[in-house]
């Protein structure tokens, strides 16, 4: 009877030890879960400067850009990721000469949105769990 009385109290710690582990388990799984702050939190970029096709010389494009999202963790990713960004935009306006893009800045929305979408993916396919809400042009100079 004393062996029977053990073993009850043995599988009852063993089973208020394993309910413990998944307690603590749960807790620790809501804790790194990805504040989302209800004011939007910006990155602005470094000045990007390039040379854009034109006849018969070449001209410049100047953004200033500044990158939007609501979570930290994002915003803490894209140090890191910037130079996978500015590549991304040196592919969107390569193939563009100084009349296509000056045409483009002027639906400056549309260009945002291209931006957004090439950024997140860009960011997608190196391995980047973040995303990105908005992409801002804060500034524009086309030569």
């Amino acid at each position: 009877m004393k062996k029977a009385v053990v073993f009850l109290l043995v599988l009852v710690a063993a089973g208020a030890a394993a309910a413990g582990y998944f307690w603590w388990q749960l807790n620790q799984g809501a804790a790194k879960t990805e504040e989302i702050s209800v004011k939007p939190l910006f990155y602005p970029m470094e000045k990007f400067v390039m040379s854009v096709s034109g006849d018969p010389t070449s001209r410049y494009l100047v953004l200033e850009l500044t990158l939007v999202s609501h979570k930290a963790d994002t915003i803490a990713a894209l140090k890191e990721a910037t130079p996978l960004l500015r590549n991304a935009l040196v592919e969107h306006f390569a193939r563009q000469s100084h009349l296509e893009v000056k045409l483009a800045m002027q639906q400056v929305s549309e260009v945002q949105s291209e931006l957004l979408a090439r950024f997140n993916q860009t960011l997608l396919d190196n391995k980047y769990e973040q995303q990105l809400d908005k992409v801002l042009i804060t500034n524009i100079f086309i030569q």
